[in-house]
């Protein structure tokens, strides 16, 4: 028996996938190593030190008091890249156990209060007292809103742009998940298809790590993720990575590193109010309702924490198609996330987390657009868990061992929104049901162990750590499709595609890593970041061997400009979609003559081929050089270039061969290149208030029959030969500015503007073949949208006791601006050239209540 999580509730499943022996003996025997490796060390005495202290402040009266509640972070050299944080006890009181001796860098922050930044030196036996003094903010009382988006010092070769959590509560985001706050950064674009575009990369092009764990759907690539925001203590998009313990990936990485529990209970309740669904002046229905529930607090004092989070999510979305009947229009979302860590903090050199996700959704009607009314679209629905353990071990002398040990399923269904019937793409509006069905089951095991040597001096100082791991990840799916009719616009047909043979698709697959990285800080002015990667898997066989280096530089010893680049090779992961392409069903190409009855020549059998039978990994070579400047005081300017070659992306080409027939071949030969020049600034108004503009010239150009494009979630069964031009994300110019500014009366205003070229257009005859270059003829109108949200803190009395809570409003698109999501591109339709569906103006509300 094998537990299936479904939506909202929990069923047992029979008939549980049988897992080849092989990839699992290593699996087992990877963690019997990382047992047996900590059982052996946990012996022993660490030399460890200690760090303490109480944080408070003195109030307008002039009194001091102790703050609870205060989130502190300890970083530095002998922490790797891994730093700590906590939260002050109700007495204001704080400690961090078990240190290795060495530099640290204390910051403590709190909402109200000036952030305070120290530097502690940790002894061996000995506990360090540090205590703080949090300043008042003059004009402001509420959250901290903070996006480290540059570090001027040499300390960081690519730093990383970090969303915490206040921020993600702070500015408007339209669904309120952490995807939305993405392309807050400059060269992050949400594409036409809805997914995230990290600098001209496909959307599976890209990494996300939950805790150091993959969370990527195995069969495409992409995000298969949802976590409540409360549960994110914060986020960091990194774009040049080139730090070798990251890999699998060839466009950027996002880290989520999970909230822990808190020294002292407390809840947060949020979004319970529905919203109603208006439809011609009336109300017809709930709209959405996102009711949010997030407590923590200690399980047994001093030892261990708790978190748990829940989110619901019950949403209509309205498209503006004005040709579909009213209450024909919405797409439907329903969700239920659930995030639960425990931490355990065994002794002064010892930590264990664990965490525990379930995240089942429901999509309905996802395509729905000006051209496919409901009957045409897919549902979706998904299933799943994430656990995850890792335990962090102090050695003598400094060094640290962190073990990670991972379980994630995903399972994913696709089907037709209503019937059974033949799809039919016509010029106008497409007719009948969605042609294809998925139901696909996959589960992923990874292990890790990550070794920080104590930190080395020689010429200058050294922060090294090697590493090495094994996943395994199994994939069965029934895939099967229905046939699908290209009508002329006078009703007939000019092609049908049908498809034959066994739906049942099945791949594993094993991978293997291994790095070394160095972080060398050859004196103040000079950081060199290098080391090596090591990847294979069983699907190419191929020792992936890849090299980075970066530099940071301060040319200048008033400590203002920094002088940063690099580059680096790195190495793509193959879904596993892709793995099992040679199993799907064939397809049968028949044409016909004008009266749509005649059959022209014969059916064509089009087969499914591997070029060469081989598979081979997608690579590319990043690089970049960008110059920061704090050109005065709490004005911070940066420019930069970049550029991304691609190599060896999964591409789609339909051929005739004359050997073997009609084929539709899958090659590794698709290539893609990026290049972005950006310039962006970033004002601190006061300690807590910014703002940041920026501005991106970009270019992104490859192959355009991308895997995931046609084979993908959504398929797409018309499938014309490749090209290469500009990228369906491709926007040229893009300006974009973003903050959070306190206003009078504790209020913040966090407004978004985003303006950028519109993204690219085809034209396509009557046929559905296209005209003329692919993505040459033209573009969407300029987008442009202002979204603002203010908030404000207030006191709610209930039941003879006052609650804090926070209320607010959001607005997107402001202005009204219209930004059409569909285009008329078939000439043989009476309204080719038409831009509709465009996204209007919509209201929301905040309420947010803590006790």
């Amino acid at each position: 028996m094998r537990a299936r999580v479904n939506p909202i509730y929990f069923c047992l499943r029979p008939g549980g996938i049988t897992r080849p022996v092989s990839g699992m003996r290593a699996l087992v025997t990877i963690s019997a190593v990382a047992l047996l490796m900590a059982s052996s060390l946990h012996g022993e005495s660490p030399a460890t030190g200690g760090l303490q202290g109480a944080v408070s402040a003195v109030g307008p009266d002039g009194q001091p008091f102790n703050i609870p509640g205060v989130s502190l972070k300890l970083s530095g050299a002998p922490l790797g890249s891994a730093p700590l944080s906590a939260f002050s006890e109700d007495t204001g009181k704080y400690q961090f156990a078990g240190l290795p001796p060495g530099l640290y860098a204390l910051e403590a922050g709190l909402p109200g209060f000036k952030t305070v930044v120290r530097t502690v030196t940790v002894t061996a036996g000995a506990a360090v007292v540090e205590n703080l003094r949090l300043d008042l903010q003059e004009l402001r009382e509420n959250i901290t809103v903070e996006a480290t988006t540059e570090s001027l010092g040499a300390k960081e070769v690519a730093p990383a742009t970090e969303f915490k959590q206040d921020t993600l509560q702070t500015v408007p985001l339209v669904n309120e998940r952490f995807q939305d706050a993405l392309p807050l950064i400059p060269g992050v674009v949400r594409g036409p298809d809805g997914l995230i575009n990290v600098k001209g990369a496909r959307a599976g092009q890209s990494g996300l790590v939950v805790n150091s764990a993959n969370v990527t759907d195995p069969a495409t690539g992409e995000y298969a993720i949802n976590l409540p925001m409360e549960a994110i203590a914060s986020m960091q998009v990194l774009t040049n990575p080139y730090a070798a313990e990251y890999g699998k990936f060839t466009g950027g990485v996002t880290s989520i590193e999970t909230r822990r529990g808190t020294g002292h209970w407390k809840t947060q309740f949020q979004d319970f109010f529905p919203r109603v669904r208006r439809r011609g002046g009336h109300i017809v229905g709930i709209g959405s309702v996102t009711p949010r529930l997030t407590f923590s607090g200690p399980v047994t004092k001093d030892k261990v924490k708790f978190l748990q989070s829940f989110e619901y999510r019950f949403v209509r979305t309205q498209i503006e198609a004005k040709n579909l009947p009213p209450l024909e229009r919405d797409r439907l979302l329903e969700s239920f996330d659930s995030f639960t860590q425990i931490d355990w903090d065994i002794d002064d050199a010892n930590h264990l987390a664990a965490s525990f996700s379930l995240f089942p959704q429901k999509l309905g009607f996802v395509g729905l657009n000006t051209f496919n009314p409901q009957t045409v679209t897919a549902n979706f629905r998904q299933r799943g868990f994430f656990w995850g353990i890792n335990e962090r071990m102090i050695r003598a002398g400094g060094s640290l061992l962190e073990s990670y040990f991972s379980i994630k399923q995903f399972d994913a269904d696709v089907f037709p929104s209503s019937g059974s019937d033949v799809m039919n793409f016509a010029p106008n509006i497409n007719s009948g049901s969605f042609f294809n069905r998925q139901d696909r089951e996959s589960r992923r095991y990874e292990a890790l162990e990550v070794y920080h040597f104590a930190p080395r001096s020689f010429y200058g100082s050294h922060g090294m750590k090697v590493a090495a791991g094994y996943s395994y990840t199994t994939f069965d799916a029934l895939h099967a499709s229905q046939p699908v009719r290209i009508l002329r616009a006078n009703g007939t047909r000019s092609q049908e595609i049908d498809f034959v043979g066994d739906p049942r698709l099945h791949r594993n697959k094993g991978e293997y890593l291994a790095y070394f990285q160095d972080k060398w800080s050859v004196n103040g002015r000079l950081t060199l970041e290098y080391g090596v990667r090591y990847d294979r898997d069983s699907l190419a066989n191929n020792n992936n061997v890849a090299p980075r280096w970066g530099f940071a530089f301060l040319p200048i010893k008033d400590g203002r400009t920094v002088v940063r680049g690099g580059v680096g090779l790195f190495y793509d992961k193959i879904p596993l979609g892709v793995g099992a392409f040679t199993q799907r069903q064939a397809r049968v190409l028949t044409p016909f003559a004008a009266d749509g009855t005649t059959i022209l020549g014969s059916p064509s059998l089009q087969r499914l081929v591997l070029d060469k039978g081989e598979f081979r990994t997608p690579r590319s070579v990043n690089w970049n050089v960008e110059l920061d400047r704090e050109w005065r005081h709490n004005l911070f300017v940066r420019v930069g270039y970049q550029q991304r070659e691609g190599r060896r992306d999964y591409v789609l080409d339909p051929i005739e061969d004359p050997i073997r027939g009609s084929l539709l071949l899958l090659s590794s030969r698709g290539n893609a290149r990026y290049k972005e020049f950006q310039v962006t600034a970033r004002y601190k108004l006061r300690a807590t208030d910014q703002i940041v503009a920026s501005y991106v010239r970009s270019a992104a150009m490859g192959d355009l029959n991308d895997f995931n494009a046609f084979l993908g979630n959504f398929e797409n069964p018309i499938i014309r030969r490749d090209e290469r031009s500009r990228l369906p994300w491709d926007a040229t110019h893009r300006f974009l500015l973003w903050g959070d500014i306190g206003v009078k009366y504790g209020i913040i205003v966090a407004p978004v503007l985003d303006i950028h070229t519109g993204f690219p257009l085809s034209i396509l005859d009557e046929d559905r073949n296209f005209v003329g270059p692919r993505n040459r003829a033209g573009r969407f109108p300029m987008f442009a949208s202002l979204d603002l949200q203010i908030m404000k803190n207030v006191t709610v009395p209930w039941v003879g006791k006052k609650y804090k809570a926070r209320v607010g409003v959001k607005v997107f698109n402001l202005t009204n601006h219209f930004n059409p999501r569909d285009f008329q591109g078939n000439l043989a339709s009476a309204g080719f050239g038409g831009l509709s569906n465009g996204v209007g103006r919509s209201f929301g509300g905040k309420f947010v209540v803590n006790y």
